[in-house]
């Protein structure tokens, strides 16, 4: 299938942005190919388009996944597995934060509780307070998660949308206050 120019250029922008976060340029830009299909693809079909083995794409196919970007679908009397994008970015986002759950992160914020604790039976203030000040920090980031969960995606809107008339015009000017 001949790409237009503008399906290129999201298969670049999408390339660099998932590079950036780690997962592989051939990861983005498979999103690209998939949220820009009209119909659900074959691995065979994705690996062609990407020019790229379909081990490759495989691996890709399953990052997407985890993330609930893609989804897979059989069709009656066909034994291929077809895939599709998930373009509800909303949907997506709280998959993504979902994840926060998982026993990696229940691990980590178990072991800085531990730190703290540890420190403070050490009587070392210093490293008590930097590690309080972490803990209350993450503490509120996972209300927040929780509370963004919580929302639908017009409820998100309206609540962007009071944000930024409370912070008023040229308030997106002034990084980090």
């Amino acid at each position: 299938m001949e790409r237009t120019k503008a399906q290129r250029s999201l298969m670049k922008a999408l390339g660099i942005q998932s590079g950036f976060w780690s997962m592989g340029r051939i990861t983005g830009e498979l999103y690209a190919v998939l949220y820009t299909a009209s119909k659900p693809l074959t691995l065979a079909e994705l690996s062609r388009e990407l020019n790229v083995t379909k081990g490759n794409v495989s691996v890709a196919i399953r990052r997407l996944e985890e993330l609930g970007m893609v989804r897979r679908h059989y069709e009656l009397g066909d034994r291929r597995v077809f895939f599709d994008a998930n373009i509800d970015f909303w949907d997506i986002s709280r998959h993504f934060l979902g994840r926060r759950y998982q026993p990696t992160f229940a691990a980590s914020f178990q072991l800085i509780a531990d730190s703290l604790r540890q420190a403070e039976s050490e009587g070392d203030t210093f490293v008590s307070e930097r590690i309080q000040m972490l803990k209350n920090f993450y503490d509120v980031l996972d209300q927040l998660t929780n509370l963004l969960m919580a929302m639908t995606a017009n409820e998100l809107a309206s609540l962007v949308q009071l944000a930024g008339n409370a912070l008023g015009p040229g308030a997106e000017d002034v990084p980090g206050e």
